[in-house]
């Protein structure tokens, strides 16, 4: 019998309690109108209000509404401190106790685990200490409004400017630069650009941030670096900026970052200091979001792993942050990494360090993966894109017949609980999740799983038997 589902009209209010909060932004309430319960998407509701929710959209699978009325307000709800919460979107739970953002985000994993995770041990979130002021890497979209030059971030689906003077998640010192930054670009007259029917220079601005340090990189997102020279040496003279790029990004859509970074002036690098390892990265190189959140990791990573480990693999080694910070356990490590720059990275802070045990592999996942077996790795580091492990990674991973620990980390979900379906089916188990709280206030987190099996003995093929000797017939 086919489903009948209530019929919404625009504007319509209808009262509706919160079911859960959604995984994209806002929560899920189910509207009680005369045709029955039907459940709209609502931006700033909080599980346990009781409200009236005004019908905003009416999509083919989805409707969208907003708070009318609140008439009884959750126990854990709190007052947002960010006054375009609701327009930016990019961190919708704000409204919502910490306690019970962390316990949403570890109900829904635990539910996509189910039984997989019946004998692992959950450990406690980390870091918890603050939600607020712990981003140290800002990358802001910039505009011409009326003449006025405005940094902010893009509405939720759409490439609509949502101007931002304060994101209450970014570090204090991460604000102050981009406040003097945007006063330099302001003044210089440089265009931004709209989109291909009205393109100009400038689309947007990364700044990276040690908060042990007083100095970090800036990197403008550009079409062209023509004409920039003059606007990198003033943004040389803000305190807290160490050198100037520019990143050219001439696609009408798609990624924020182009492909190529050219050095305008300062220091070719920037030092950052990361749990006890000094590395020297480049302007766009992949660093976590939160400077303590990616110790955070490391900490974890380093209790996971064995005390001694003969030949560790990481998979997905970026800068060779990993590496480097679990180099003293391991009697050799290969550090895996296809783009070019990273690996550049990762060999330059290997010979700065003098580090002898540690080898980098210029090529993807995918192409090594096959190699694990012959390598004998012992210890595997998984830290894959948010798609997480294609089959061959996975069929590789169950063919290291040498590996008996390994270490997922992963940003989503959905393609994690996917992945250790395939790794517990194949004989892994399970032990423990640890969750690091990257993104307060977001729908997002960082988890870190730790899966052991015992090694594989070796396949070895049976001799073929030797033919009898044949005695010659009597003559």
């Amino acid at each position: 019998m086919k489903h009948h589902r209530p019929r919404l009209i625009t504007g319509e209010v209808w009262p509706g309690s919160v079911l859960r909060l959604a995984e994209a932004d806002g929560a899920h309430v189910e509207v009680e109108t005369p045709d029955g319960p039907v459940v709209v998407r609502v931006p700033g509701a909080v599980p346990g209000d009781q409200l009236f929710v005004r019908i905003g959209h009416v999509g083919q699978h989805m409707a969208w509404g907003k708070i009318e009325r609140l008439d009884e307000p959750s126990h854990d709800r709190i007052e947002p401190p960010c006054p375009v919460v609701l327009r930016c979107g990019g961190c919708p739970w704000q409204m919502v106790t910490l306690d019970a953002q962390q316990r949403t985000k570890q109900a829904e994993l635990q539910e996509r685990l189910g039984a997989l995770t019946a004998n692992a041990t959950w450990h406690p979130w980390q870091p918890h200490q603050r939600a607020t002021g712990y981003r140290t890497r800002a990358l802001m979209m910039t505009r011409r409004v009326h003449g006025r030059l405005l940094l902010g971030f893009f509405a939720a689906g759409t490439d609509d400017l949502v101007a931002v003077d304060q994101c209450i998640v970014q570090h204090p010192k991460v604000e102050r630069v981009l406040h003097d930054v945007r006063e330099v670009l302001d003044h210089s007259g440089i265009t931004t650009w709209r989109d291909a029917q009205r393109p100009g220079q400038l689309r947007a601005v990364l700044f990276r941030l040690d908060p042990r340090q007083n100095d970090g990189i800036l990197t403008l997102v550009v079409t062209h670096d023509a004409g920039l020279a003059p606007i990198a040496a003033q943004l040389m003279e803000i305190p807290g900026i160490s050198g100037v790029f520019a990143n050219i990004q001439q696609a009408a859509g798609g990624a924020v970052l182009g492909l190529e970074t050219r050095h305008l002036v300062g220091a070719t690098t920037q030092t950052v200091q990361l749990a006890k390892t000094t590395l020297e990265l480049g302007a766009t190189a992949f660093l976590q979001t939160r400077h303590d959140a990616a110790e955070a990791i490391v900490s974890t990573l380093q209790k996971f792993l064995p005390e001694h480990v003969a030949h560790l693999v990481d998979l997905y080694a970026g800068i060779g942050v990993f590496g480097l910070a679990l180099r003293e356990r391991a009697e050799r490590v290969t550090l895996v990494e296809r783009d070019g720059s990273a690996v550049a990275d990762a060999q330059a802070n290997i010979a700065r360090l003098g580090v002898k045990n540690l080898t980098v592999v210029g090529e993807s996942a995918e192409t090594f993966a096959p190699k694990l077996a012959a390598v004998k790795a012992d210890a595997i580091v998984l830290d894959p894109p948010r798609a997480g492990c294609t089959p061959t990674i996975l069929d590789a991973l169950a063919a290291a017949s040498t590996c008996t620990h390994l270490v997922y980390v992963s940003c989503n979900g959905t393609s994690l609980a996917r992945d250790l379906a395939v790794l517990a089916a194949q004989g892994w188990q399970i032990t423990d999740v640890a969750p690091v709280d990257m993104f307060p206030h977001t729908p997002h987190a960082e988890w870190i799983v730790r899966l052991v099996r015992e090694a594989k003995p070796a396949i070895r093929k049976p001799r073929a038997a030797k033919p009898p000797k044949t005695q010659s017939a009597p003559e």
